[in-house]
């Protein structure tokens, strides 16, 4: 990487299913004769996208990932690190992102790093590649994830109301373009005193003499710990950390775009009263809940919308975290 060169992001891509669910279809019914506990933290919800079949992740992500090498004008054969993940994966190990690997049948030599880090991975796999970029220890980077959640929820529970599938990808590398969003700064906090409130986990199903049998892994709102952990830490942490990270560039909140995690609409409006944003990227009504795709399916979706100086992308995670980067272009 030459001096006047900077790690930027190059492109972006998404892929959703074709499939669109609406809250009056037949597979909420349950939810709907029986409102479960913890169901106001989704509200505003209208449409979701649904995979036919859990273990089409790895399509969606694929094609995101050829959409935003197009979008960047790079070749898939330049790629040395695809890092992020596709989720859930089939296999505890390896992540289904090896599969992504082989179907856009990239070089031997490009690394895949699979990120555990389920609503942050695109956050966590943007700074990572970043500095391996700067670093000199890669040159052009896939972050991609990827979520079939719609068929790793318990439609008894409230937190099936949000899930939809979506896969979305950006391309990171050096460049001399200044047009280009750079990494210039970034913040995170971690309380896991709520580690396990939010988890995705195989459930204890029934016994049959010493046989225990388990379901497939399925995201779980914990009734004693969930809502009160993303009401005490998921609603006002977030603003907290973009405002210390805009403080230390003198940067207002009106001179960014916001890309944020996006669960319901109340979150939503807490998240806009605190932070203010000039301008709020969000598709909830149309997308719903795409988990660690949220992001980078609207960053990409809603790219031209975005007319500011300065983009942040936030994120929560289930420990419970919460993570912010700043970019820069021009």
């Amino acid at each position: 990487m030459n001096q006047a060169s900077r790690v930027a992001i190059l492109g972006v891509g998404y892929c959703l299913p074709d499939k669109i669910r609406g809250n009056d279809d037949p597979v909420f019914d349950w939810l709907r004769a029986h409102p479960p506990s913890g169901g106001e933290l989704f509200d505003g919800l209208k449409y979701r996208r649904v995979l036919e079949r859990g273990d089409q992740v790895t399509d969606i992500v694929a094609k995101a990932c050829r959409n935003a090498a197009l979008d960047a004008k790079v070749d898939l054969a330049d790629i040395d690190l695809l890092i992020g993940s596709a989720s859930v994966s089939g296999c505890y190990a390896p992540n289904d992102l090896c599969a992504v690997h082989h179907e856009l049948k990239l070089s031997a030599s490009c690394r895949v790093m699979t990120l555990n880090t389920d609503y942050t991975a695109f956050h966590d796999g943007l700074r990572i590649a970043n500095d391996l970029i700067a670093a000199g220890s890669a040159r052009k980077a896939l972050v991609a994830c990827g979520n079939n959640w719609t068929h790793h929820v318990d439609y008894h529970e409230a937190v099936a109301m949000a899930a939809s599938d979506a896969a979305g990808a950006a391309v990171v590398g050096a460049t001399d373009d200044t047009s280009r969003f750079t990494l210039i700064d970034w913040d995170n906090e971690t309380d896991s005193s709520w580690f396990r409130a939010l988890r995705m986990e195989p459930r204890f199903h029934e016994k049959q003499g010493e046989l225990a049998l388990f379901t497939t892994p399925l995201m779980k709102i914990d009734e004693k710990d969930g809502a009160t952990a993303v009401k005490t830490f998921g609603v006002p942490v977030p603003p907290k950390i973009i405002a210390r990270m805009l403080a230390r560039h003198g940067i207002t909140s009106k001179d960014i775009t916001l890309v944020a995690h996006q669960s319901s609409k109340s979150i939503y409006e807490a998240w806009n009263s605190a932070i203010q944003p000039g301008t709020y990227i969000t598709t909830l009504e149309e997308l719903g809940d795409m988990v660690s795709s949220s992001v980078p399916v609207n960053l990409a979706k809603c790219f031209g919308e975005i007319n500011t100086k300065y983009l942040v992308l936030m994120g929560t995670g289930m420990e419970m975290h919460a993570t912010a980067l700043l970019y820069l272009r021009g």
